[in-house]
């Protein structure tokens, strides 16, 4: 009978591993790689193979009895015998768990190297107090002999990233919670921790590489300018506005010890989804690293293991200078993966001029790196400067790589307003502003607006009756903050041919669409995004950015839901397959939730309507949208209800008053909810109405939590303002400056409010 043979594994490299290429993690005992591993496999629907575990079901004792009756010697040989199995026989599809101890022997670790040529290897870190409380405690790691230093060292390695798991606080406790607190409080600290992980292996795997575009609208980033990131995350939304990127300063932190660069990434990743620029600076540079001495070999090895290390922690972008040693940059751009290098040339002193044979060849010298885009800044003397600046760069428009090109110095204050591809700009809130003739993000759409190089656009709400709409105040005070030129109306009507009209202007810029204009203008657009076709109604109108004025409708309603859904959901109400949620209406607001409910992975969703007949068409119109979605018409609330396992989702779609649908009545509209419906099991209540704060679901809700039970109640006016977020993004290709606009659409709603808002 043959040998048997190891599977194969599967095609890819360290940096860029196949999808189905198994992933190890590794790291010191006591930093979550057994649950996280549980985790990732349960997401990934892999198995996960834990060495520890598989030790004591092959030896039948536990770690600490087999160190009692056999010595640490035979652990370490017995633990690598599993371990070269594991790893040998388990290319594809598992996520692995690897003990702490295997480090510690070289031919651990070559297996591991080996491993990791095909496979995903993943350094877990964690805050190096609560990796010594774990010890404390542990019967099994109190005997190490190597100092966290060296073993630190040994791991980074061996491994192709790193993920550093920040400690999560729970509200119950004065100290970190321990494994032997309840599944719940467990849940609540790993859900921040597995957001942080997923988004980690979606960029390593190329699912979202989070890049900034490299056109179709100008791109700004800010560098952060402080020594340790935490101080900056109290302002981090006021700094945001506007921005594509951080750029984060290795030389101005308060340490270049390499695991203080992990955390410092990890805090800002945990508080912003903005990708990020690493980025050196030397002395001679306006920074405060040492300048490169190429006779400095210890120097050299250190920036080179910088810069190795930024991209093992998987920094979008990395900045790398031209004049550095050419080894530096030989030594990252080969493993730089799903990371982007940008070369970069600074000149302080004036001596480059844009029109001159030097520049020409420092742009060919950055293209000869093999970096993925060309950072050019020289320094202004005069005006004319400028000039020559974008004849250079407009030679250049088009071609192997994007070109950053920017004239330092109070001269060249406007080529950063120009420059169209990651211009760098400041902020007051920074502790130190940056370089000489800093622009902020509204300085710069101020000059752009006044060389007309940013043309103000018309925007409007399509709908009849909306006498109150908040539409207006939240994107004008978006339109404000961003510091652009647009306007926004509210057109009160019922005529397409209007609509049509103002739609064909040259200066359109985009609509929201409501009732009852939802499905009666998609015959007059010219595309459908797939999502408006599957729910059948568009809120948001906006000519594509071709150059044209062919019109795209979108629908922004189901988002909005979602993202409220996301954000309400518990950890002990995560969705599985057996989630169930309970729909009120349906309308087309009805529809836009379940297409939510759908793609955050609820399949099981019952709805119920007073016009059975109207349900029954929704249900059968969702029927075919995927084999695994199931939507069932209830014919009454009966109690209890006849949905098994009860709903952790109730979402009503219902006007708050039958006014809304009937201009003659003004009594509220009474659905038949009842406080039992609400299960003890607790969930998350969403109304879509706002003509009232606490509409009777809420009120429900409410009574709920007075209880006890742990059911959150969303008002309609969280998911207007979270479908305008999105709608802004669509339009402006920036994000919303989301605390300003709520402060100013709250102030507007609460003065309202005793009144009717449509």
């Amino acid at each position: 009978m043959p040998p048997s043979r190891a599977p194969s594994p599967p095609e890819g490299n360290a940096r860029r591993p196949s999808r189905r290429a198994s992933i190890a993690l590794i790291g010191m005992p006591g930093v979550g790689k057994s649950t996280l591993a549980s985790i990732t496999a349960k997401a990934l629907g892999w198995d996960v193979l834990d060495t520890d575990a598989i030790f004591e079901s092959t030896h039948r004792m536990s770690i600490p009895d087999f160190i009692a009756s056999r010595g640490r010697d035979a652990l370490r040989l017995a633990e690598s015998e599993i371990l070269a199995n594991v790893l040998q026989k388990n290319p594809t599809e598992k996520v692995i768990a690897c003990s702490s101890r295997v480090i510690e022997l070289e031919e651990n670790r070559a297996a591991i190297k080996r491993f990791r040529e095909y496979a995903l290897v993943i350094h877990i870190i964690r805050e190096k107090e609560s990796v010594a409380a774990y010890v404390r405690r542990s019967a099994v790691h109190d005997q190490d002999s190597n100092s966290w230093e060296e073993l630190t060292a040994l791991f980074r390695e061996c491994c192709s990233f790193e993920f550093a798991s920040l400690t999560v606080q729970t509200p119950h406790h004065d100290e970190d919670v321990s494994m032997e607190d309840t599944a719940n409080e467990l849940a609540v600290i790993f859900k921040p921790i597995e957001k942080d992980f997923f988004r980690l292996l979606r960029f390593i795997h190329g699912v979202d590489t989070n890049k900034v575009p490299t056109r179709g609208h100008r791109t700004y980033f800010l560098t952060l300018t402080y020594d340790d990131l935490a101080k900056a995350i109290p302002h981090l939304e006021d700094l945001s506005i506007g921005l594509d990127l951080w750029a984060i300063r290795g030389d101005l932190m308060a340490s270049y010890d390499l695991s203080y660069l992990s955390f410092q990434i990890a805090t800002l990743r945990r508080h912003s989804n903005l990708p990020l620029m690493f980025m050196i600076r030397t002395k001679s540079d306006d920074g405060t690293y040492p300048d490169i001495d190429p006779s400095n070999g210890p120097l050299i090895e250190q920036l080179t293991s910088t810069y190795q290390h930024a991209l093992r922690l998987g920094c979008e972008y990395v900045e790398v200078r031209l004049e550095h040693p050419r080894s530096v940059s030989e030594s990252i751009i080969p493993i730089r993966g799903n990371s982007s290098i940008i070369g970069t040339v600074y000149d302080w002193t004036g001596a480059y001029k844009w029109n001159s044979q030097e520049a020409r060849q420092i742009y060919d010298d950055i293209i000869d790196m093999g970096v993925d885009a060309a950072v050019m800044l020289f320094t202004a003397r005069t005006f004319e400067d400028n000039m020559l600046l974008q004849t250079f760069a407009s030679a250049r428009e088009g071609g192997p790589i994007p070109l950053v090109a920017i004239n330092l110095g109070i001269e060249g204050k406007i080529s950063r307003a120009l420059n169209p591809y990651l211009s760098p700009v400041s902020h007051p809130l920074l502790p130190a502003s940056g370089s000489v003739g800093h622009v902020t993000f509204q300085e710069c759409q101020s000059i752009l607006y006044f060389t007309g190089l940013l043309q103000p656009k018309k925007f409007y709400v399509f709908g009849h009756p909306i006498p109150h709409s908040m539409s207006p105040v939240l994107h004008k005070t978006a339109f404000l903050a961003l510091g652009l030129p647009h306007s926004y109306s509210k057109v009160d009507t019922d005529s397409m041919d209007e609509i049509r009209r103002l739609m064909e202007c040259p200066n359109f810029g985009g609509a929201s669409v409501t009732l009852p204009h939802a499905r009666n203008v998609i015959p007059i657009l010219q595309h459908l995004s797939r999502h408006a076709k599957i729910i059948g109604a568009v809120n948001t109108v906006f000519p594509m950015s071709n150059g044209g004025h062919e019109l795209v409708g979108d629908n922004t309603d189901w988002r909005g839901i979602k993202n409220c859904l996301l954000r309400s959901l518990s950890p002990a109400h995560t969705v599985t397959s057996a989630t169930t949620a309970l729909v009120l209406g349906a309308g087309g607001s009805a529809r836009a939730t379940i297409y939510a409910l759908f793609r955050i992975g609820v399949v099981n969703i019952f709805v119920y309507n007073r016009t059975e007949a109207k349900a029954q068409s929704l249900a059968q119109d969702f029927q075919r949208l995927d084999h695994l979605l199931r939507v069932k018409v209830l014919d009454c609330l009966d109690l209890p209800l006849p949905i098994h396992p009860p709903p952790t989702i109730i979402v009503s779609t219902v006007p708050a008053f039958a006014g809304a649908v009937d201009s003659k009545s003004t009594a509220p509209v009474d659905v038949g909810l009842k406080l039992e419906h609400l299960h003890t099991n607790g969930g998350v209540a969403v109304e879509l109405a706002y003509e009232k704060r606490m509409t009777p679901l809420l009120a429900l809700a409410e009574r709920r939590r007075a209880q006890g039970l742990q059911w959150v109640g969303v008002e309609g006016i969280d998911v207007l303002l979270e479908q305008g977020f999105e709608q802004c993004k669509m339009w402006t290709g920036r994000n919303a400056p989301a605390k300003q606009v709520r402060k100013r659409v709250l102030e507007v709603y609460d003065e309202m409010i005793g009144g009717c808002v449509n």
